[in-house]
């Protein structure tokens, strides 16, 4: 199984946001798909992406954002191979569910799943990312149809006669004397037979089992070599009629596209397929009726029945709202402080042996080590602002030239009184001299303590918390923000995301922890700290901004416990969560919406929070609303007054944002335009009878036209070219040799984008135009403009 601790991040994808607990259920099915394809792939059997599965490959590389199940579908004639192998194959604590297997499975499909029970054995949850729910693949089986419309329909009526009785057997609402009469009727049209049945559960059970026996058999009677079409009869054909088929030529080729971190075959003409079964499938409509989402979370309900202990994760506790006062007495504010007054009472005591009747070898001795002392003392502070604010600092640089000035000045005036005493100057002129023995050192500390509070007392301190290159991305507009005001001194320090095991252990090496901050990755023009030099209570910052909602509540990591809100919140002023990114706005009616936020919003690292700044109003409402219901009514106000709309936070940081804007709205520059060729269209350009190469020239010939105003990048969807040539190798090959000439020329650039990185592509370019492919709904989700290319319209 993938342990990546990356791909179990929380992530927004096409404005949805997704959490770990709904990553953990996709791993775990995504296992069990790999089994089924080494399988497959063993044995020659072919497979495809199926419903949700298959418009989820083809639009968005993997799971639609808001489901969470896995389908694929098989020809009879492969499904029955399938299951000839499968027992011996599959490992061993895999089962398969069909009617015959499962109680309560009365349906014509086979459900592979990866554990007869849910599993809390430590090693195992080791090995399963923590997730101990049964997941499962489910496999429908698409039967040949006949061609003549009348003979499918007899078909299908037929085992619907066969099924009424099965489900009278099975609900009790048919009595046996009828129940025997059709059995006997059926023995005598199919030749079959069927087991005695007796007033009890089991014999009911195993002549129903019996009759969706005969049932499937009568699905599977047509010949592949007999017809055109194929379809998956129960329920489709049997409920809309042969218009349900589909062309079984579209199942004689197949690519393998994305699917999250393995690839999935499809049909080879996929947009044929689902442009006949969803219409206009890119547009996104996010609804469904297929089963219950998430699929684990009747199991968890099951699970706390049977304990009695609950495994809802997070628990509410009223103390996480106890605010104490940051712990400020170790920081370097009050150390600098500290400091200045020492120094002060350090000179103060060497004036006062200056001003003695005469500077005997023990009173010299004692003005030598004062002066040694304010010495180390101010070189002492100078190191440590060096180690807290950064040695290349402006105003670390002030403070420690103003200390070094000091040191020198006391120096100057050591050596001159030095000077004086060993000359044999009189009491008196001792005595008259005394004020001015250290005034060169009295003005060098005054310009010390002028120096301390410009660069130290009131400078303010920011520090910026994330946890990935990714999500830095919803920091960027509050960090412009404030480094724009020089007065400030702003740190970014990258968090590592730990790995835990399901007890909360976590076990990385150092080397390990540090690797996984990913800070060479950020951009260069960051200076980032690492996490592990930085020290709350010396920095002890007015704001932090963080954006790992959980602290220790994620089902599968954390960060380390030092930077969880609870403890950030001891040394600074104020603590304030900002979303790993904005949403598309949504309302209590999206149950998937509103079901995450039970995880990503209900967390202690947002409830710890002082403020929190989400994207509308809307979403204020809802996060209120979701806290609410999570920690009691009661405390509405509390999140009514932390929760802002961000905009509004950002535009009281500061009076120059509307002038920035400004800037900004005065900046031109050129369009991007991405254009992405599917490799549908290989097939499907060729059933039309279009010449796709002289298409595909006659497109790019256009946008040479406007190569002066547009950066045009071209992809392909896949990205692998291996997989295009698996199609139709030559055809492969003159659209590769048509991109390449038009890079060479200079007017297209070749970028190959990847489709997994959909969302961020989106807010770098302006507009896409192309084949169906994951970038149509991140540019969507972003407002951008999108057009489906038709190769047939020059």
């Amino acid at each position: 199984m993938d342990n990546s601790i990356d791909f179990l991040r929380d992530e927004v994808r096409n404005g949805f946001y997704i959490p770990t607990a709904i990553k953990q259920a996709w791993l775990a099915t995504l296992d069990i798909l790999r089994k089924i394809d080494s399988i497959c792939e063993k044995y020659g059997i072919r497979y495809f992406a199926d419903w949700g599965s298959f418009l989820g490959a083809v639009r968005h590389g993997g799971f639609i954002p808001w489901d969470d199940d896995l389908d694929i579908c098989m020809l009879r004639d492969d499904y029955d191979k399938f299951r000839q192998v499968a027992d011996a194959e599959l490992p061993e604590n895999f089962v398969i569910h069909d009617y015959e297997r499962k109680d309560n499975h009365w349906l014509f499909l086979a459900r592979v799943v990866n554990n007869s029970k849910m599993c809390f054995d430590l090693e195992y949850l080791n090995e399963h990312n923590n997730f101990p729910w049964l997941a499962g693949v489910d496999i429908f089986i698409k039967d040949y149809l006949y061609e003549d419309e009348e003979k499918e329909k007899s078909r299908c009526d037929e085992i619907l006669n066969i099924l009424a009785v099965a489900d009278g057997i099975i609900d009790g609402q048919i009595n046996k004397n009828a129940v025997l009469q059709k059995l006997n009727e059926f023995s005598a049209k199919y030749n079959a037979k069927f087991p005695k049945l007796n007033p009890d559960k089991k014999s009911e059970r195993e002549v129903a089992v019996s009759l969706y026996r005969l049932a499937e058999k009568q699905m599977a009677r047509v010949k592949p070599e007999d017809t055109n079409r194929v379809g998956q009869i129960f329920p489709w054909v049997i409920k809309y009629g042969s218009g349900a088929g589909e062309t079984k030529s579209w199942y004689e080729k197949s690519i393998r596209l994305p699917f999250e971190n393995t690839t999935i075959p499809v049909p080879a003409c996929y947009n044929t397929v689902l442009t006949k079964r969803y219409g206009d499938y890119c547009t996104v409509k996010k609804n469904w009726d297929g089963h219950n989402y998430p699929f684990f979370e009747g199991q968890k309900k099951e699970m706390e029945e049977i304990s009695g202990e609950s495994f809802g994760g997070y628990k509410f506790d009223s103390k996480i709202l106890e605010r104490d006062v940051p712990d400020k007495s170790n920081s370097l504010k009050t150390v600098a402080k500290e400091c200045v007054s020492g120094l002060k009472k350090m000179l103060a005591d060497a004036d006062k042996i200056c001003a003695g009747s005469e500077l005997a070898a023990e009173a010299f001795d004692e003005l030598t080590k004062l002066v040694g002392d304010i010495q180390q003392l101010a070189a002492d502070l100078g190191t440590l602002t060096e180690n807290v604010k950064g040695a290349d600092r402006e105003c670390t640089f002030k403070l420690v030239g103003a200390l070094q000035s000091l040191c020198d000045a006391l120096w100057e005036d050591y050596i001159k009184v030095k000077e004086k005493a060993e000359s044999g100057a009189t009491e008196e002129t001792v005595a008259n001299n005394a004020e001015t023995d250290f005034y060169k050192s009295r003005d060098a500390l005054d310009k010390v303590e002028q120096s301390v509070k410009e660069n130290i007392l009131d400078r303010k301190e920011i520090l910026f918390l994330p946890i990935g290159i990714r999500e830095w991305k919803a920091f960027e507009d509050l960090y412009e923000k404030e480094i724009s005001d020089p007065d400030t001194d702003v740190y970014v320090v990258p968090l590592p995301l730990l790995k835990k095991n399901f007890v909360g252990e976590v076990n990385m090496t150092d080397e390990e922890i540090a690797e996984s901050a990913h800070m060479s990755e950020y951009p260069g023009e960051l200076s980032c700290t690492d996490f592990r030099n930085y020290d709350l209570g010396l920095h002890a910052p007015d704001v932090v901004y963080i954006q790992n909602p959980y602290d220790e509540a994620n089902p599968c990591h954390t960060i380390p416990p030092y930077f969880y809100a609870s403890n950030v919140r001891k040394y600074a002023d104020n603590v304030v969560y900002v979303p790993i990114a904005p949403t598309a706005e949504f309302s209590q009616d999206d149950g998937s919406d509103m079901y995450n936020m039970r995880h990503y919003v209900t967390a202690p690292g947002v409830i710890a929070a002082d403020k929190v700044l989400v994207q509308s109003e809307n979403i204020r409402s809802l996060y209120i609303d979701t806290l609410s219901s999570f920690a009691g009514q009661e405390t509405e106000d509390i999140w009514k007054k932390k929760i802002e709309v961000a905009d509004k936070y950002i535009e009281a940081l500061t009076e120059t944002l509307g002038e920035k804007a400004d800037n900004k709205a005065g900046e031109s520059r050129r369009k991007k335009l991405l254009v992405c060729i599917g490799a549908n269209e290989l097939l499907e350009s060729t059933e039309r009878g279009i010449s796709l190469t002289e298409a595909l020239n006659s497109k790019l010939a256009i946008l040479k036209e406007s190569a002066d105003n547009i950066d045009v990048s071209i992809s392909l969807y896949p990205e692998d070219k291996k997989e295009w040539l698996k199609v139709q190798d030559s055809l492969a090959k003159e659209i590769f040799d048509v991109i390449d000439s038009a890079v060479s020329k200079g007017y297209v650039k070749a970028t190959f984008e990847d489709s997994k990185d959909a969302d961020a592509i989106a807010q770098e370019y302006d507009a896409y135009y192309g084949s169906p492919s994951p970038f149509v709904p991140a540019f969507s989700a972003v407002g951008k403009p999108v057009m489906i290319a038709d190769f047939g319209i020059s």
